[in-house]
Order: C-alpha cells, then sequence, then structure tokens
C-alpha cells in the first residue's frame, strides 16, 4: 500500500481502536469511523488532532479507504461488494468462512470490562485495594500489550498482508497468574500510597522488576500452549524486514493499566 493509509475503523468499541487511533494518527493515517461513534473518538483523541485536524472523519464523509478494520458488531456483508482488504478481528475461539483476514488476538491487556480479561483486571483491583488476594484458579496467559498489537496491525495494513486466512496476535513469553497477580498488587500498592501519601520503606526501594525465570522447553509442567504466531511472524516481516517483536516490558503495560484503572475509580 502507499504511504497514505485511509482506514475504515469500524470496530471502534474493540479494545485495540484507541492505542491504534492514538498510533495510526501520529503515523500520518487518517481514519474514518461510524457517525455515532465521531463526537467521542475526537474527544478523546483532541490532543493528537490538534496537530493533525484531518486524521479523523465520518465514514460516511470519508473518501475512497485503503482497508476495513471490523469486530463481530460488524455487517461484513455490506463490505463485499467494495472490493476493499478487509481485517476482521475475531474472537480468539471463532473461526469464519470467507475472504476477510482474521486477526485472532490473545491474552490483550485492557481493562476493558466487557472482556474477560478487563473484568478480572476491575475485580482484582477491587481486591488489591483492600489487602485481599483473588482466587488465581486461572490458567496463566501470553500477555500482549496494546501498543505492541496496534503497532504490528499498522506495520501490516502499510505493507500489505495476506487477502484471507488467520493471524494470531499474542505475546511470546508464557506469565503465569501468580506472578501477574504479584506485579499487579505492588503496582496498586504504590498507586495508592503515592495518592495518599503514604509511601514505606517498600513502596520506595527498587527492584529489578518481574522474576524472568529461564523456561525448561523439555518440562512436562502444564500450561496453555501457545498460539502459533509463525504466520505474523512471517508477514511482519516480509514488510518490514522484522517479524513479530514485542517490545513493550510487561511491567510497562501492567503500570499503564493500573493508571486507567485508578482513574476510573478515582473518577466514579
Amino acid at each position: 500500500m502507499g504511504d497514505e493509509v485511509r482506514i475504515a475503523l469500524h470496530a471502534v468499541a474493540h479494545p485495540l481502536a484507541r492505542t491504534l487511533l492514538e498510533r495510526g494518527i501520529l503515523q500520518f493515517h487518517h481514519f474514518s469511523v461510524p457517525e455515532s461513534d465521531l463526537a467521542r473518538v475526537r474527544k478523546e483523541h483532541a490532543s493528537a488532532l490538534e496537530q493533525f485536524p484531518e486524521a479523523v472523519a465520518a465514514l460516511n464523509d470519508a473518501p475512497s479507504v485503503s482497508i476495513h478494520v471490523t469486530d463481530e458488531q460488524t455487517d461484513l456483508s455490506s463490505l463485499e461488494p467494495t472490493g476493499v482488504p478487509v481485517v476482521h478481528l475475531t474472537p480468539q475461539n471463532v473461526q469464519m468462512d470467507g475472504t476477510p483476514l482474521q486477526l485472532h488476538i490473545h491474552d490483550l491487556l485492557t481493562t476493558d470490562i466487557s472482556t474477560q480479561v478487563g473484568a478480572m483486571f476491575h475485580q482484582w483491583w477491587g481486591v488489591a485495594t483492600r489487602g485481599e488476594a483473588p482466587d488465581l484458579g486461572l490458567d496463566g496467559a501470553y500477555w500482549c500489550s496494546c501498543d505492541d498489537a496496534a503497532e504490528g496491525l499498522l506495520r501490516l495494513i502499510k505493507g500489505g498482508f495476506p487477502a484471507s486466512g488467520s493471524i494470531n496476535v499474542c505475546g511470546r513469553r508464557y506469565w503465569s497468574m501468580e506472578a501477574t497477580w504479584a506485579e499487579f498488587e505492588m503496582l496498586v500498592s504504590r498507586t495508592i500510597a503515592g495518592r495518599e501519601g503514604r509511601f514505606n520503606l517498600s513502596h520506595l526501594r527498587a527492584d529489578e522488576g518481574p522474576v524472568v525465570e529461564v523456561e525448561d522447553l523439555a518440562s512436562s509442567q502444564e500450561r496453555p500452549p501457545r498460539p502459533s504466531l509463525d504466520t505474523l511472524h512471517e508477514s511482519l516481516a516480509n514488510v518490514s524486514n522484522e517479524g513479530w517483536n514485542p517490545r513493550t516490558p510487561f511491567r510497562q503495560s501492567l503500570m499503564l493499566l493500573v493508571a486507567e484503572l485508578a482513574r476510573d475509580y478515582e473518577q466514579s
């Protein structure tokens, strides 16, 4: 595709949409969104739109688009006659027939309470602020930050991608729920201490970040298998000479997530 990419973002309610807009606007992409969401999107991205005021328009007013980004709420039949490529953000356990490229995003770190992951972190916030511990009966995850997922999708959109089939997106490393909770609880504790001005030595002590252990690939330890990342890695390598290499540290992703939760609950 050329340098100017016009993205019809039908999936504006998807957890990835906000980050896709944040990064895409600053990369000179143009977005069109449903008329009903236009005012909200412009308000959320007002700072970026001061520099790029033409970056977001209504779907009905947009010129010809380069690609449609859709989700399960989109009526795909209305897009079939256009011949414009479609990337469909599909729930990880859903398989579709037809031509859209299906992007299965697994274990996305989000506070969107409509998702299982987002609902879990909202519940964890309440537990952590009460000084309690949650039930960690769930499997761990191959956590993926919104920043990494959005950047990967933008690289595919700009460089080209398969017209159909499916691509998995997730982190490369497995994190147990115990390790995830330990990081989350520590960050919530520091956030609350900062807000209330009640720091102690445990809050101020520098550490070396989350514990990253050497993985024994021959171990019989039970964990969910990681979705295959081969197609994603190869597709990105073909368009940008760099495959799937998530760059956002796990702690940084959780810090942003905790900051969102703190803001939401402070305003409620």
